[in-house]
């Protein structure tokens, strides 16, 4: 017969799995890495993801990773989005990047950590490969202080 602890170390047990197979990590993340940490004007940066669930909802985030070398308050970007079934989401966001001077985003090693969604529960109806093209639009030929850009998908909850 098996004992109280027992049956509780078991429940216990099964509750643990339960939550750790149900935390869900990104479906996606890739950062592209800047030469020196500068991008150039006319340098788009594209990801390519992989959809491998056609009708799921995903959450796609972008991330900076700049160093406080970034001479402005945010960073205007344009990205577009080309679905696996070639429609396109076109969309200019401005990051913040600083405010009064200091730095905003998460402190890591030598740079800042700035992230934003880009779209919220946008749903990808098919299968295949689903592009995002980002360009720096700050009107100069070089961008410094920019270490990192990176894309996030995850599955909407």
């Amino acid at each position: 017969m098996k004992t109280r602890k027992q049956i509780l170390s078991f429940f216990f047990l099964l509750t643990f799995v339960s939550l750790i197979s149900c935390k869900q990590g990104p479906v996606y993340e890739q950062y592209l890495k800047m030469k020196d940490s500068i991008w150039d004007r006319f340098s788009m940066k594209i990801f390519e993801i992989p959809i491998e669930e056609a009708g799921k909802n995903y959450d796609i985030s972008l991330t900076v990773r700049n160093t406080a070398k970034f001479q402005y308050d945010k960073l205007p970007v344009y990205v577009i989005l080309t679905t696996p079934s070639g429609e396109e989401r076109m969309r200019e966001i401005s990051l913040p990047i600083r405010e009064n001077g200091k730095m905003l985003g998460e402190p890591k090693a030598n740079s800042f950590e700035v992230k934003t969604v880009l779209w919220k529960e946008i749903n990808l109806a098919d299968k295949g490969k689903c592009k995002i093209s980002i360009e720096n639009i700050i009107p100069k030929i070089q961008t410094e202080g920019i270490d990192e850009i990176g894309v996030v998908v995850t599955k909407s909850k």
